[in-house]
């Protein structure tokens, strides 16, 4: 059973937030993964612009610090998105790290944008999977001797949560790689309810979008997906306001979950004893922090946990969220605030957990764990 260490968001000025996130660290030990000279990934990600509830950087720079202190060398990385929008080419996405406040001067760590100019380098390497045989990953993560993954939990359109396992399976996998892990999604377009605003068609990297009018109708535009351009991201059903697109699945909508998982494994091939992770269950939004706002999240703080463990300190994340009290006031409305499944419940029944269920199955780790609470009061173990 693999340790899950935890602190919680509440602080007064004898228990300050720094004095736990200290003692969070240390109790993680990363002396353990960082040894001195070591290249260190510290994979997060920067946020997308006009979203405020993306980690703060001054978070990251407690780890890089950390990190110095052991003797390795950190580098703060993320790869280029699928989607278009800040982040989709290196450029880009390094002026939105810096706008967003990860700039040297702050966290301490150079950013490294994984995978080249426009996310097309990678290397293929062996996975033993069910949809997978090899993965497409990028080169930053192979090439560093070690891999913190520092994540911000919050809920996810397609996969019902990101943590650590999507912080590393799409975080690092390239474009192509991107694209394979998103091949089940189809969205489809309910002209009904559509408005014409065009967002989707905007938003949309492969130009799968078309704005045409209905040879039965007079007035505004409908959006029209071409199935066979389009590559599966998702991000045209979060950015549509009017609840006009869904996904459509080819199969069961756990496969998408797999296929991350199966990338997350492939990221830690041979570094199973050179990894930690860290995951901030903080402003727990109903959606990724790559969308270009931030709804309410959905339950109040709950705190920071920590592992070596990445399909361990997802689950516990995932129960500590569960199992806090829901916000009326957001994408629960009221009468999902009492929910056991938080994000099943914003995600229309999305089985959040089946990420969980195939990263013990490929034998990524463990889903149960031993909760360690840091704090006077233990949540206890699960």
């Amino acid at each position: 059973m693999s340790k899950v260490f935890f602190v919680s968001s509440r602080a007064d000025s004898r228990e300050r937030n720094l004095t736990k996130y200290h003692r969070l660290l240390k109790n993680l030990d990363l002396s353990q993964v960082v040894d001195e000279g070591d290249l260190v990934a510290i994979k997060t990600s920067f946020g997308e612009r006009g979203n405020f509830t993306y980690l703060r950087p001054q978070y990251i720079r407690v780890v890089v610090d950390e990190v110095l202190r052991l003797g390795g060398k950190p580098f703060l990385t993320d790869a280029n998105t699928l989607y278009a929008g800040g982040r989709w080419n290196s450029r880009d996405h390094m002026i939105t790290a810096i706008e967003n406040g990860f700039g040297y001067e702050v966290t301490g760590a150079p950013i490294v944008i994984a995978g080249g100019l426009l996310g097309f380098d990678y290397r293929t390497v062996p996975v033993q999977g069910e949809h997978f045989g090899e993965a497409k990953v990028v080169p930053e993560a192979l090439d560093a001797d070690a891999i913190i993954s520092v994540a911000h939990f919050k809920g996810h359109m397609i996969c019902g949560f990101g943590g650590a396992l999507k912080n590393l399976g799409m975080g690092f996998g390239a474009r192509a790689g991107k694209q394979m892990m998103h091949s089940d999604v189809h969205p489809t377009v309910d002209t009904a309810k559509c408005d014409g605003c065009a967002r989707c068609y905007k938003w949309c990297p492969e130009k799968a979008v078309s704005m045409v009018r209905p040879p039965e109708a007079e007035g505004h535009k409908i959006a029209l997906i071409d199935d066979d351009a389009c590559i599966g991201c998702g991000e045209c059903v979060v950015t549509c306001f009017t609840d006009a697109i869904g996904i459509s699945w080819e199969g069961d909508p756990a496969i998408v979950q797999q296929k991350m998982t199966e990338y997350a494994a492939a990221a830690l091939h041979d570094k199973s004893e050179k990894f930690a992770a860290i995951n901030f269950i903080i402003d727990v939004t109903p959606d990724c922090d790559c969308l270009g706002w931030s709804d309410n999240a959905i339950v109040p703080n709950i705190g920071i946990a920590a592992s070596r463990d990445p399909v361990s300190i997802d689950s516990a994340s995932l129960d500590l969220v569960n199992q806090a009290r829901g916000i009326a006031e957001s994408a629960l409305e009221t009468a999902g605030a009492a929910s056991q499944d938080k994000f099943g419940a914003v995600h229309n029944g999305i089985d959040a957990t089946a990420q969980l269920v195939h990263g013990e199955k490929i034998e990524l780790g463990e889903r149960a764990y031993e909760l360690i609470s840091l704090d006077k009061n233990d949540p206890g173990e699960a």
